[in-house]
């Protein structure tokens, strides 16, 4: 299990180094297209579309490897007042919730995905069907939520095994691309 919880970290962080890089090359055509309005009034055909379609993969290629290495806003109310214990609960805790609220929305995107396929939805300029983007959204969505179930299960070792855990740590581990 702990091998496939690395691995698994591994490809969600190699999914996020592709997220940003797609997101860099939006933000450069982007770029691109404001500066050919400016200087010679002929803009990009179809960056808007592109812009639509990619944004909704380039965030849900990110959301797994930022679930892996625990890098989601927490707030410790409790700090050290209530010990370790109390903290590895919390965290189980914390761990629970994301996971269902990851699996929620990943649940949300299936039937979105499938209905932009029966309607035929495409882009206004190009006429790419999106339906394809949103869907390889939704499986970003699922594996988001694998991802947070390995997160879990390592919160749960952590809190069982009274702090005596010798795995590493999500923040922690480092994975060779």
């Amino acid at each position: 299990m702990l091998q496939f919880a690395k691995r698994s970290r591994g490809f969600a962080r190699a999914l996020a180094l592709i997220g940003f890089t797609g997101l860099l090359l939006l933000a450069l055509m982007t770029t691109l297209d404001v500066l050919l309005r400016w200087l010679f009034q002929a803009p990009l055909q179809g960056v808007n579309d592109i812009s639509s379609v990619v944004m909704a993969v380039v965030i849900a290629v990110c959301i797994p490897a930022n679930l892996a290495m625990k890098q989601n806003i927490k707030v410790e109310v409790f700090g050290t007042v209530g010990g370790k214990t109390l903290h590895d609960f919390l965290e189980v805790l914390a761990s629970t919730l994301t996971l269902v609220f990851i699996t929620i929305i990943a649940w949300q995107f299936v039937p979105y995905a499938s209905g932009l396929r029966e309607t035929g939805d495409r882009t206004w300029v190009l006429g790419w069907p999106v339906w394809p983007w949103w869907s390889v959204a939704a499986m970003m969505m699922w594996f988001a939520a694998l991802i947070q179930l390995t997160v879990l299960l390592d919160d749960l070792r952590t809190l069982f095994a009274g702090g005596d855990d010798n795995t590493p740590s999500p923040e922690t581990t480092s994975t060779s691309l």
